[in-house]
């Protein structure tokens, strides 16, 4: 049997790959992509000419056998997501636990994953944290996922859209009060910036500066003490 190599992308910065990355990416026989016209961007950055293949929830249930049977009789296989490390809340996922479960080795290539970007540079407790993924669309469902977190000790990370995020932060503060937030948005990308306060502040900030650009929102349900 072959290798089936999990790669981490960058998140924005093209510069944020590791040369193992790069070689995996050249030597492997092929690359599965969520995106494939979106890898190939970095793929032409990096001269890497290796075949691509989509591989995206839309498709995974019914290719997962066929990349399954590949690594069996074929070759190696990397698997790249559109941005950070495949697995983490991604169709990446169904091909590792096929994988597992028939034996295959799996390799995962470490590099950039959003969340863990977001915590380390946010300055809240790093010891213990959960990551929820995208909050719930309707606002019901977000405060009663909040008012489940009460009396979670762990730092709490969610993905967040630009369409919803000033009415979550309005809605922690509800839950929560004044506590400490931080919203890190576009990490590693030419505007990424750093909004870290109390709810109040930052619902204050989005009134002269709409909320744009991908958002990753961190905070710890324990953390009375503002700034």
């Amino acid at each position: 049997m072959h290798t089936l190599y999990i790669v981490a992308t960058p998140i924005g910065n093209m510069e944020d790959i590791t040369y193992r990355a790069v070689r995996i990416l050249k030597e492997v026989p092929l690359v599965l992509a969520e995106d494939t016209r979106h890898s190939r961007i970095l793929f032409d950055n990096y001269g890497i000419t290796t075949p691509m293949e989509a591989y995206h929830d839309f498709n995974k249930e019914k290719v997962t056998p066929k990349y399954v049977d590949f690594l069996k009789n074929t070759g190696d296989i990397a698997l790249v997501s559109d941005a950070g490390t495949p697995g983490v809340a991604d169709p990446a996922f169904n091909l590792v636990r096929e994988c597992v479960r028939e034996g295959i080795d799996v390799r995962a290539i470490p590099g950039p994953c959003a969340m863990i970007t977001a915590l380390v540079s946010c300055g809240m407790p790093t010891d213990h944290f959960t990551f929820q993924y995208f909050s719930p669309k309707k606002s019901a469902q977000r405060i009663h996922l909040l008012e489940k977190l009460k009396d979670e000790e762990a730092t709490q990370i969610f993905y967040a859209s630009p369409h919803n995020i000033d009415k979550f932060v309005e809605e922690i503060k509800l839950v929560f009060g004044d506590i400490k937030i931080a919203l890190m948005r576009e990490l590693t990308k030419k505007f990424e910036e750093h909004l870290i306060g109390t709810p109040t502040e930052i619902s204050a900030h989005f009134k002269s500066h709409p909320p744009k650009g991908e958002f990753v929102l961190v905070f710890n349900p324990q953390d009375k003490s503002g700034l």
